[in-house]
């Protein structure tokens, strides 16, 4: 039923939303489906490297649609913090591949967040 209340696409396109999403069928991103109370929403999976580390960043359809406009957006906004090698882990294989490559995990792997470690004044 995406967001309670939400019937447009969360990305500003006002086009309908798919269920059980926030964003329409031109913006909406593969992911797993994450349902709070009567609300649901796709949780995208990210691979990124910054300096010479490789991470994954999580962030739900709602906000890929409410803060960066869909998937360009968000590209952009990465590339902005200085990241590279940005995809979009589509499918569970792609993630266990990811996985399989032995190598720790960068400490800001998790959500993505507005301001880095780097970018943060000391």
């Amino acid at each position: 039923m995406a967001i309670e209340g939400l019937t447009q696409c969360a990305a500003g396109c006002g086009a309908p939303i798919e269920d059980p999403g926030n964003l329409c069928c031109v913006h909406r991103m593969p992911g797993g489906v994450v349902r709070v109370n009567k609300s649901t929403m796709i949780v995208t999976v990210w691979y990124a490297e910054h300096t010479g580390e490789a991470g994954i960043i999580l962030l739900n359809d709602f906000a890929l649609g409410d803060l960066f406009a869909g998937r360009a957006g968000f590209e952009a906004k990465l590339q902005q913090q200085g990241f590279k090698a940005v995809r979009n882990l589509a499918t569970p294989e792609e993630l266990e591949a990811v996985k399989k490559l032995n190598e720790p995990l960068a400490s800001w792997t998790g959500p993505w967040l507005t301001k880095y470690p780097w970018e943060r004044p000391e």
